[in-house]
């Protein structure tokens, strides 16, 4: 609730700041309990129905999707490669483009599952894949990386 009059909301999220790590632990912890509760599947600790109503009576959310559309994170993509003059987002496991680093991936991940005739993890349309592509983004980190130094120099 500090953290809520502080901000807000208390809904944290990968880009909410280190300070708050432990907090949004539990909240992830928090998020998993109550998806393993509705599956009816054994919950890593107890949370009561009570409990629950008062998060959500707080405006909890028992669900992040911050950019969850393919326009929204290509758009996110692009205001990254206005700063940054390219669009090869590196995985990392923290920091501000962590969010945006891991949909990269994902996105590399579907594009050789699509390659491969298995379903992607993500929806990637062959529009998708070209207006990707027209932007510059890598489906290859080595060619990422290349084409980064070349950029550089």
């Amino acid at each position: 609730m500090k953290f809520k009059e502080k901000f807000g909301h208390c809904n944290l999220t990968p880009k909410t700041s280190c300070e708050y790590q432990s907090l949004r632990s539990w909240c992830n912890n928090l998020r998993t309990t109550y998806k393993k509760i509705r599956k009816r599947e054994t919950p890593h600790f107890n949370i009561t129905e009570g409990q629950i109503r008062q998060l959500e009576d707080a405006g909890f959310k028992w669900s992040l999707s911050t950019c969850s559309t393919f326009d929204e994170r290509y758009a996110e993509l692009m205001r990254y490669k206005e700063k940054f003059r390219h669009c090869n987002v590196p995985r990392s496991k923290s920091g501000e483009y962590q969010s945006l680093g891991n949909w990269c991936d994902n996105l590399r991940k579907s594009y050789k599952q699509i390659r491969k005739s298995e379903t992607p993890r993500l929806k990637l349309t062959e529009d998708h894949i070209r207006q990707l592509e027209d932007a510059g983004f890598k489906w290859s980190l080595r060619q990422a990386r290349n084409a980064n130094a070349r950029t550089v120099k």
